[in-house]
């Protein structure tokens, strides 16, 4: 499944209890309360459970009482714990007591035929979390006493009463006319169920003014959503993917943020209705447009740029399947992860009207040959970082300025990069092909190289003082590298996760000055620590000062040799 649905199961799921302490009618329990005498209901732990292997202890339907007896004692069931329920395949309800008043986190998640629930009366603690990923629920009720929640209309949801709030959702839901807001994770009981032969349609009615972050995230039933008029917001990741091939925005949204159709594959068509004061999708274009600011803010695979944009801003295109880009003569800037992902993209052309290149603007995207054309005066950190198949980027005489490098040098993990070229008359920045170095402080910003990369190279005319921070991080495909005479510093992750590096020729006759994790390997690395398995070479004499040098001095493998300068 996509990774940023893995990413929220990550953090909504929470880690399993490690015992229960009683079992009364096939159902397990842990007391809550010794003196309150409360228990809840809790899942079965004799055995540890293999990875991938569901509960399977409850089946069929199971009753819940509102007491059970224990070593004499009488408990009130007051609670459905987190993860109660979760992953038996062969539930198909729980029928709960009214002396129950909460509902933990994933209690009934991943129950694959799971049809029917009704919330007692007294719940008033409810995880929507707890109906995570149920794609037979079909019957979604509350009890008509509950003060908290209601399924008004029987509409086979939960509504948060006092704030007309779609809180819980299943595949029958229909949404009430005075709902006003569809919460975060709404519909979270449909994350991985199965594509259904006839799509589900979903009509938005016009009382709804909020669809919150993650409501539809992962939701692969819909293929077709009709919003009405009345809506204002839209959130991050609200329709993540899912299967829409078509968005129509109402007049009536001012907030649309750029991630909200983030990975929706099948999305051909983007429209803003007219009469919108904020958005519009002038010519035909298939995007958002930011009216006043002329600026792209959400696109897709079937997108065209208009003449008269002068920003596509950030995350416009994250992730979409884009295969090829045309920048206008109007554009001014490409704002931080615009094109974060775009795995159809292989070739880049920035033209030099555009000035300015934010942070990881093409980030993760399969481009393999990147062109900036003169008049580019900045590029942001990472702005091409972990683009494996980049081979070959032409940087223009008119760069002033490459970003901080704390979040990503421009290059990291760009494993097949060959060469960067750059204009001799570059008043900030040199290249010799194999790094870029920052004239006035003599230090390597960025470095590469598939086999061997040569610091000292002599077409740098201004030899290498420092390494900067993450320059050559995660070159993977990096085996050897030659350290000039005149370096002092290797900064900060300087190396990190250069797994293949084999071979390290330092000619500087003192040792230089290692910040942290200069060498390390990911702990995800099964390999052995780079200072174990790397051959570190340094000028004759030079020796004992490495072996006594900290950082240097972990290397199993340090020699020495005279250098021919």
């Amino acid at each position: 499944m996509k990774r940023s649905v893995f990413s929220l199961l990550a953090l909504l799921l929470p880690c399993l209890a490690l015992a229960h302490d009683f079992i009364v009618d096939g159902i397990c329990f842990n007391i809550t309360s010794e003196a309150d005498k409360t228990c809840e209901v809790t899942f079965k732990t004799d055995e540890p459970r293999p990875d991938g292997v569901y509960y399977k202890f409850y089946k069929d339907v199971v009753f819940v009482p509102e007491k059970v007896n224990h070593n004499g004692k009488e408990y009130t069931v007051t609670a459905i714990g987190m993860d109660a329920f979760r992953h038996n395949d062969e539930l198909l309800s729980v029928v709960m007591p009214k002396t129950i008043v909460s509902i933990g986190h994933d209690a009934f998640g991943n129950c694959p035929k799971l049809k029917s629930l009704t919330i007692p009366e007294n719940v008033r603690d409810l995880k929507n979390s707890a109906f995570m990923i149920l794609p037979s629920l079909e019957h979604l009720a509350v009890d008509e006493k509950n003060e908290f929640f209601d399924s008004r209309e029987g509409c086979n949801a939960i509504i948060k009463t006092h704030t007309n709030t779609l809180y819980v959702a299943c595949k029958s839901t229909v949404i009430p006319d005075d709902v006003k807001v569809i919460a975060s994770h709404a519909f979270m009981s449909l994350i991985f169920a199965p594509v259904p032969e006839e799509p589900l349609e979903l009509v938005i009615p016009k009382s709804v003014e909020v669809i919150e972050s993650q409501a539809f995230a992962g939701c692969r039933s819909f293929k077709k959503i009709t919003f009405s008029e009345g809506l204002k917001s839209i959130g991050y990741w609200a329709f993540n993917a899912t299967l829409l091939e078509s968005v129509v925005i109402p007049a009536s949204v001012n907030d649309i943020d750029p991630r909200a159709f983030n990975r929706c594959d099948s999305l051909k068509v983007i429209k803003v209705k007219k009469g919108n004061k904020v958005y519009d999708s002038r010519k035909g274009c298939n995007a958002i447009i930011e009216s006043e600011s002329d600026k792209l803010v959400l696109g897709c695979n079937e997108s065209s740029i208009p003449s008269d944009v002068k920003i596509i801003g950030a995350d416009a295109f994250a992730e979409c399947t884009i295969k090829e880009v045309k920048f206008p003569a109007s554009l001014e800037m490409i704002e931080s992860n615009a094109f974060r992902g775009c795995k159809e993209l292989k070739k880049v052309v920035v033209p030099g009207n555009v000035k300015v290149i934010e942070s990881a603007a093409f980030c993760w995207s399969s481009i393999e040959e990147v062109i900036v054309e003169d008049g580019v005066e900045k590029i942001g950190s990472g702005a091409f970082s972990d683009c494996k198949k980049l081979k070959n980027v032409t940087l223009p005489i008119s760069l002033e300025k490459i970003g901080e490098y704390y979040y990503a040098s421009l290059f990291s993990g760009c494993r097949e990069l060959e060469r960067v070229m750059l204009g001799n008359d570059n008043e900030t920045y040199s290249c010799n092909g194999n790094v870029l170095l920052e004239k006035e402080t003599r230090t390597v910003i960025d470095g590469w190289g598939i086999d061997n990369c040569y610091v000292g190279n002599g077409y740098v005319r201004l030899k290498a003082k420092k390494i900067g921070r993450q320059a050559f991080m995660r070159h993977e495909l990096l085996a050897k590298v030659t350290l000039p005479e005149t370096l002092e510093e290797i900064e900060t992750r300087a190396f990190y996760d250069c797994k293949s590096l084999r071979l390290i020729e330092c000619k500087a006759q003192v040792p230089p000055v290692l910040g942290e994790d200069v060498f390390t390997v990911s702990i995800h690395d099964n390999t052995l620590p780079l200072q174990e398995r790397t051959v570190v070479v340094v000028p004759k004499g030079s020796l004992e000062a490495y072996r006594n040098a900290p950082g240097w001095k972990e290397f199993k493998h340090i020699r020495e040799k005279e250098f021919l300068y």
